[in-house]
């Protein structure tokens, strides 16, 4: 990348961070160009930079993963506090997984027309605004709206999280760049749980919302502090992209809601968790109709049933479904005999330590002809740490716990990253358009995939409970 200039023998001279404020004067080299739009060129960055590059994206990132893990981490406790059904509690983060998964879609594009930084300021300020209204309300309704806009910010610092590390990284390594900058938001749960609790429940709790605006504020701060270099922006907007979107939407939300309410109202005893299950399936039909009928599709149906992107569509669900166990599994075992976080910090930060290594490895040892290779280890420590939890007993404890979580834990955040890298690849050699298509596939696998699983071991529990009556 070079500075505009007279003297165009000179070398160009290494910019100050500030110089990042000036987008007109940057050029980029055809090579140093991002391959879709809204996305940010890469600079040859001094080693100063690099590292607030890569502070920046760990905060981002962070910041994305406890939005949702603090609550989660915490659920039965809040339920207790705030006066709750379990059911009731239940909405909170299935409205955060729905939204999460709408994020992927028409929000996208908005990056792509109107650049990454404008669509995480103006979703982080709306999340405050809302996080903020909340401590004087005090009510369930808003924390589901906080919910929701937590879910959909999510997306905007997922992203950005990848970006800046992007930019911490020379360009040579990038592919070890994009591995780290996807895995750091996985690290939320196994943090949350190590934090006491009597701070979070200042006050009924307002200390958790406080300190998720606390984080969001830096987050916030970072963003208008030390901008990316500029990225192309295009006009890719179209009115059939809403059409689409808003029966996509439904969809997800019919789905959404059915998976995430149907273990603890159970599946027949509401008739609208059935309707909503129907609904979704003509509501997912109109959508995918739409798409087939358009020139340049959000969601192009025909390149997405190719059959390695089915593959890695069938092994991306699946997977976030067994990894759904560990929040919803093991934790949810020690709870029943009446443990809290701190009973099993112990074990909480081997998982913690475990999932740090995960993308530590994954980005040391990624390669294209070894993503395939890496996908199956991870899947098969994830079965070796399920089966041998499945003679767990009564008398099972936290330590038994170790070795087992510790193999989950790690093959999450080792796995996330290679999957996302075969699919980008794939993208890329195709051009790079049908990105926005990848983009759903892979944000509705995990959200999805994560209610499913959820729900299968939640419907386990509840079924095993009715029988031991």
């Amino acid at each position: 990348m070079e500075r505009m200039g007279p003297a165009e023998d000179r070398p160009a001279p290494v910019p100050h961070l500030a110089d990042l404020l000036r987008e007109d004067e940057w050029q980029f080299a055809p090579e140093l160009r991002a391959n879709v739009p809204g996305a940010p060129g890469f600079a040859h960055h001094p080693l100063r930079r690099r590292i607030i590059y890569g502070a920046t994206s760990l905060i981002v990132g962070l910041t994305c993963g406890f939005s949702n893990a603090l609550l989660s981490a915490n659920l039965p406790y809040l339920r207790g506090s705030l006066g709750l059904e379990t059911y009731e509690i239940a909405w909170l983060p299935t409205v955060y997984l729905i939204m999460n998964c709408l994020g992927g879609g028409l929000l996208f594009k908005y990056r792509q027309q109107y650049g990454a930084r404008s669509f995480a300021i103006t979703f982080l300020l709306i999340q405050l605004a809302i996080i903020g209204a909340h401590l004087f309300v005090r009510e369930l309704a808003s924390v589901i709206i906080v919910r929701a806009a937590s879910g959909i910010a999510a997306t905007a610092l997922t992203t950005l999280c990848i970006f800046y590390m992007l930019q911490a990284f020379p360009l040579e390594h990038r592919t070890r760049a994009m591995v780290l900058g996807v895995s750091i938001p996985q690290l939320g749960i196994p943090l949350a749980r190590l934090l006491p609790l009597d701070e979070l429940v200042l006050n009924k709790w307002d200390g958790l919302f406080l300190l998720e605006f606390g984080l969001s504020a830096i987050s916030l701060a970072c963003v208008l502090a030390f901008r990316l270099p500029p990225s192309h922006k295009e006009k890719v907007f179209e009115y059939r992209d809403f059409v689409s979107m808003a029966f996509y939407g439904i969809a997800v939300a019919c789905f959404g809601a059915a998976m995430g309410m149907g273990p603890y109202l159970w599946w027949w005893d509401h008739h609208w968790i059935g309707w909503c299950l129907a609904a979704s399936i003509p509501f997912f039909a109109i959508s995918s109709t739409l798409e087939l009928n358009r020139k340049v599709p959000l969601i192009d149906i025909r390149w997405l049933t190719a059959a390695d992107l089915l593959r890695l569509a069938f092994v991306l669900i699946v997977t976030r479904m067994v990894l759904s166990e560990q929040a919803t599994g093991a934790i949810g075992f020690l709870r029943q005999f009446g443990l809290l976080n701190e009973n099993f910090f112990d074990l909480s930060l081997v998982i913690a330590i475990c999932a740090f290594a995960g993308p530590v490895f994954a980005a040391a040892l990624i390669k294209p002809d070894r993503i395939p290779a890496m996908i199956m280890v991870a899947l098969l420590l994830v079965a070796m740490g399920s089966y041998l939890d499945s003679y767990s007993s009564n008398l099972t404890r936290a330590p038994q716990f170790y070795l087992t979580q510790g193999l989950i834990a790690f093959s999450t955040t080792f796995f996330l990253g290679p999957a996302l890298l075969y699919g980008v690849t794939r993208v890329l050699t195709d051009g790079g358009q049908k990105l926005s298509s990848f983009v759903i596939m892979f944000s509705i696998t995990q959200s999805m995939g994560s209610l499913v699983g959820n729900a299968l071991v939640q419907s386990k529990r509840q079924a095993e409970a009715v029988q031991a009556l």
